[in-house]
């Protein structure tokens, strides 16, 4: 195994055809932090490897993303968002570049800490985070709300499968510009709801057409562990499945049905997304520990 990228004195991502050979690179490992010296010989191909001589790290391409999303921001001083919830975006274009005075990194808040902090340029704060695999729980975003300051999530799963390299231009160009993969945390989008008159009409009400008991607006409450948890099941046969307050015990519980079942975390709505194939059996589980029989 070896590494081809490293961070150079200033903290920034590098490639092995980039760095001065031996030391004079002056870089360090991205996983371990230990300086590495640039092998660059006629013989075996290009890499870092540890001054000390210990095995190479296995530099993950989620840590990656994490350490070059950070980068590009800071360099970028901005970021491509989406709308800001209530805010009406012109017709001409819904997103803006928003410029940022300055960024920080990991800077303590009360209870949580952002991956990024930007100030903008009228005085306030942006929370910036950097999701791959990881994505806001119930009790970071409580804390988020309670802060009461504008955050943003950058879902960068979907460049864990491509064959770009990091760093790069195209995911570069994905971490600042897209707005596909940015989600408003904090203000918190608005719910929608039909009226209940809408959502469901009376047979007797042939005028109407009646919505089919699988509409996304159905939904059922159990109380698991005294807390209660809806489940709404989606117009793709899926179900979301979400609990009213922050229970860490709850929270585990739906984390380890995704894991053995299948399924993602949406951090816009607070809810467990388990998909067609897995709704009998969660909701077995949920009758099964229902409290309120």
């Amino acid at each position: 195994m070896s590494m081809f990228i490293a961070l150079d004195h200033n903290g920034r991502l590098t490639t092995i055809d980039k760095a001065s050979r031996g030391l004079a690179c002056q870089c360090y490992c991205a996983s371990c932090g230990e300086p590495v010296i640039a092998r660059k010989g006629l013989i075996r191909e290009h890499h870092f490897a540890h001054h000390s001589n210990k095995d190479s790290c296995f530099i993950q391409r989620e840590s990656l993303l994490h350490l070059y999303a950070k980068e590009v921001i800071r360099d970028a001083l901005g970021l491509q968002l989406p709308p800001e919830p209530g805010i009406v975006p012109s017709s001409a274009d819904p997103t803006s570049w928003w410029d940022f005075e300055g960024v920080e990194e990991e800077v303590p808040q009360w209870g949580f800490q952002p991956d990024l902090v930007a100030q903008l340029k009228d005085g306030s704060q942006l929370f910036i985070e950097v999701a791959v695999t990881s994505f806001i729980g119930d009790e970071k975003l409580e804390r988020i709300k309670q802060a009461g300051t504008r955050t943003i999530e950058i879902d960068l799963r979907e460049q864990l499968f491509t064959q770009h390299a990091i760093p790069s231009e195209a995911v570069k160009n994905a971490i600042l510009k897209q707005t596909k993969n940015k989600a408003w945390i904090f203000p918190e989008p608005p719910a929608i709801f039909l009226p209940t008159s809408q959502a469901w009409q009376s047979p007797e009400s042939p005028s109407q057409p009646m919505l089919q008991p699988e509409a996304k607006f159905s939904e059922q409450r159990f109380t698991i562990m005294g807390m209660w948890v809806s489940v709404r099941t989606l117009p793709s046969g899926s179900i979301a499945v979400r609990s009213w307050s922050y229970n860490p015990q709850i929270t585990e519980l739906l984390k380890s049905w995704r894991n053995q079942l299948g399924g993602e975390y949406n951090p816009k709505y607070r809810n467990w997304i388990y998909h067609l194939h897995a709704k009998e059996e969660v909701m077995a589980r949920l009758q099964g520990m229902n409290q309120s029989l």
